[in-house]
């Protein structure tokens, strides 16, 4: 199970994370207006402190959707894994594959809003550009997108990953509670981890390592209990 934890800002979030089981550390860039959103130094100098841990890998988390652009960003930073997260197009994946060292992983965002996938007619199309990995995540009514807490359907999820041919992450309100409702994407044998923001946060906004370990026990359990059934 990857664990991954989005919207790190801060070195001593990272030195947190570092001493925690968990995998990947979302930084923000080129998320206009985001509260987590980055300048590309410091995007650079949080990346270095992710592969400092030697247990963190760091992710490129972004809106930006013009491939230059996008080329230049993962050129300049140091990172394996680039998750676009707003809208991007299928074409936009494959000129951005194909200009990119080939051990670079792009997850493709797929946001929820209620039980309508916004991207579930370009799913086929996305895989054959080169997604890498999916991420179900929500989109609120008024359209944010991106650490909303807003939580999944889980059933609208475990129809949507069926479909799939690339594994898949989940995110959406994540929390040590919440896993019952994914039950059945867990059981997926496309099931990648989880990723984690706004619970993983107490109320001033800062990471709790409590927080993480607890959604980490819990999610650990219900893949168990996954891995049992199947």
């Amino acid at each position: 199970m990857y664990v991954k934890v989005c919207g790190i800002t801060r070195p001593e979030e990272i030195d947190l994370l570092g001493a925690l089981p968990v995998d990947l550390v979302g930084l923000w860039h080129g998320v206009s207006g985001g509260r987590a959103d980055l300048p590309l130094t410091e995007c650079r100098r949080l990346a270095a402190a992710a592969w400092a841990t030697r247990s963190l890998e760091p992710v490129l988390v972004t809106f930006l959707n013009q491939a230059e652009a996008l080329r230049e960003v993962i050129h300049r930073l140091p990172v394996r894994w680039v998750q676009l997260h707003g809208y991007q197009t299928p074409g936009l994946v494959r000129t951005v594959k194909r200009a990119v060292p080939e051990e670079v992983r792009i997850i493709k965002a797929l946001h929820l809003q209620g039980t309508y996938c916004l991207e579930a007619p370009l799913i086929r199309a996305y895989e054959k550009a080169g997604v890498d990995v999916f991420l179900f995540d929500a989109a609120t009514d008024d359209g944010r997108i991106g650490s909303t807490g807003r939580s999944l359907d889980g059933s609208v999820v475990s129809s949507l990953a069926e479909r799939l041919t690339r594994p898949f992450l989940l995110a959406g309100g994540i929390s040590s509670e919440n896993w019952r409702e994914h039950a059945m994407s867990v059981r997926s044998p496309g099931w990648l981890g989880i990723d984690v923001d706004t619970n993983a946060r107490g109320r001033d906004g800062t990471i709790r390592p409590e927080n993480v370990e607890a959604i980490i026990q819990a999610w650990a359990a219900c893949a168990d209990l996954g891995h049992h059934h199947v």
